[in-house]
């Protein structure tokens, strides 16, 4: 959403979009959630500027399917 505030064209461009998609039937529903094109690149270079990341590291060694991984050492 801070992103969509930020550019108010973008937001309009997104809302105008979603408002296309649902006013042709009436009602929001997932059906249609494929036809949202632009805000699905809207999510997508959101998600590239602020990749989701873990909020800890893990302290010890671990195992996943036979690898290892080592905790790094600062």
């Amino acid at each position: 959403m801070a992103e969509l505030i930020r550019d108010p064209r973008v937001m309009k461009k997104a809302q105008y979009e979603v408002r296309e998609i649902f006013n042709k039937t009436g009602i929001v529903s997932e059906n249609y959630i494929n036809e949202l094109e632009y805000l699905k690149l809207v999510v997508k270079e959101t998600l590239r500027l602020h990749p989701p990341t873990p909020l800890r590291e893990c302290g010890q060694a671990s195992e996943v399917e036979g690898i290892i991984y080592q905790p790094k050492v600062r």
